[in-house]
């Protein structure tokens, strides 16, 4: 007998649950007990009374707040539910930095008798960032949208400012898509391979007021392009120059490999701890320049350095730290992997004139390796590693090489802590200071600084 009704397969069933915010897991988000089962719940603060549903998939929703914690403040963000990124927004500004403290002290404090300092943060917690980087699709209704992509998804939320983004940039992604709509130029669809305008970047020195615009097309077929130039110009004085990246990979890589400058010199320069830098479409560069002087100042302070003392600098990047660091030592050695970077870092040594730093593309650990092979002497390593951390190959390279002093920044303070349980045997941590480079979010720098116990 045949049916026309649908069976729907795989339908997340729900249940609406009540309790007590009890703690918070390790992106901030509330740990409420309901019914003898925990549960991780966003936008909620420890005490608060709050009522959610839970699916059978675990997705969890807030739907009522019984009671308020008397740090929480006012979001003014629209899309603060949406968007993901502020995780802290609905916190007083202080109560976030305790919280922040609190964490390393957690962490750190069964391995050390040392004091953690507070959390260093912002007088001004907001428009910090010197990136934006938006999406855009096309809409039947508006034409054209832009925004950032939901938390683990492909939908994109329509944003007309943000909190944490250089309002001038906001301003600029703005105009960028008033004039393909009037150009009648189509965002890329990924769905149907169809389209032009992938993303448009925007990366601005605050130092010395230069922007850099890329916009990223899936072909280098930008129609008008001396008419787009024109238009974006009239509009904000402020570029300095302009480049179209071409993207035309299946990926949710946001760049592709191709640049082609529009206008000006494709390159912005910006001014960190006294030295200039110079920055690309594709360049890596600190996010939150106000707080990376903090860090970086804090950090090379913690090590006492000296004129005789050759340091290496593992996961160099740009070599930012090396080259801030060079003024206090003897010789700075740099390894990084990715030869673009090593490149740049070169540049940045050749603007600043300094002589003291040799950039070398390798991995790190192989390196390192070879270098207590060949008994270099070594007084110090800084090591910066990726999110997901370093590995044992790597902290094993160290303890071949035994330098006097060990300086590890991180933007994960637990595999930071994992990866330095390796070094406790022949080290002792000599300072620990958390840095809020971003404000709002649930990411934490920290500092650590060890010394050779003998």
């Amino acid at each position: 007998m045949k049916t026309n009704k649908k069976i729907e397969k795989n339908v997340p069933t729900q249940v609406r649950l009540k309790g007590i915010v009890e703690g918070y897991n390790e992106e901030f988000a509330g740990i409420v007990d309901a019914k003898g089962k925990k549960y991780s719940l966003r936008g909620v603060l420890v005490g608060e009374e709050v009522e959610f549903t839970a699916d059978s998939n675990g997705k969890t929703t807030l739907q009522k707040l019984n009671s308020t914690n008397p740090k929480r403040v006012k979001v003014t963000c629209p899309i603060y539910s949406k968007c993901g990124g502020c995780r802290l927004l609905h916190l007083e500004y202080k109560e976030q930095l305790r919280l922040k403290t609190e964490v390393i002290e957690k962490l750190f404090g069964k391995y050390t008798k040392v004091k953690v300092n507070e959390c260093l943060g912002m007088t001004k917690p907001y428009n910090y960032r010197n990136k934006n980087q938006v999406v855009f699709r096309n809409d039947p209704k508006e034409k054209m949208i832009c925004g950032f992509y939901q938390e683990n998804s492909h939908n994109v939320i329509r944003f007309n400012n943000c909190l944490l983004q250089d309002e001038t940039s906001d301003k600029i992604v703005a105009s960028i898509k008033e004039i393909l709509i009037k150009m009648h130029i189509n965002a890329y669809d990924e769905d149907r391979k169809y389209g032009l305008v992938r993303h448009v970047m925007v990366k601005r020195s605050f130092k010395t007021k230069q922007t850099l615009v890329v916009i990223v097309t899936a072909n280098d077929n930008l129609p008008g392009r001396s008419n787009f130039v024109k238009a974006i110009l009239a509009k904000h004085k402020e570029i300095t120059t302009i480049i179209q990246n071409v993207n035309s990979r299946q990926t949710s890589a946001v760049l592709g490999d191709k640049n082609i400058v529009l206008y000006g010199p494709g390159t912005i320069l910006d001014e960190l701890c006294g030295l200039k830098f110079l920055i690309s479409t594709q360049s890596f560069y600190q996010i939150n320049p106000f707080q990376t002087e903090v860090l970086y100042t804090k950090a090379l302070d913690s090590l006492n350095l000296s004129q005789d003392d050759v340091v290496l600098d593992a996961y160099s990047g740009v070599g930012t730290i090396g080259l801030i660091a060079s003024r206090k030592v003897k010789k700075v050695i740099s390894v990084e992997l990715v030869k673009d970077a090593v490149t740049n870092g070169i540049t940045n040594a050749k603007l600043n004139n300094i002589k003291n730093v040799h950039f070398f593309c390798d991995d790190a650990t192989k390196f390192i390796n070879n270098l207590a092979m060949k008994k270099e002497k070594i007084d110090c390593v800084i090591m910066d590693p990726p999110r997901k951390g370093s590995d044992v190959a790597f902290m094993n390279a160290v303890l071949k090489l035994m330098p006097k002093k060990v300086l590890y920044i991180s933007c994960n303070p637990y595999t930071q802590c994992e990866d330095l349980k390796l070094l406790y045997d022949k080290y002792v941590i000599k300072y620990i200071q958390p840095v809020d480079m971003f404000p709002h979010t649930a990411s934490i720098e920290n500092i650590i600084t060890l010394e050779r116990k003998n």
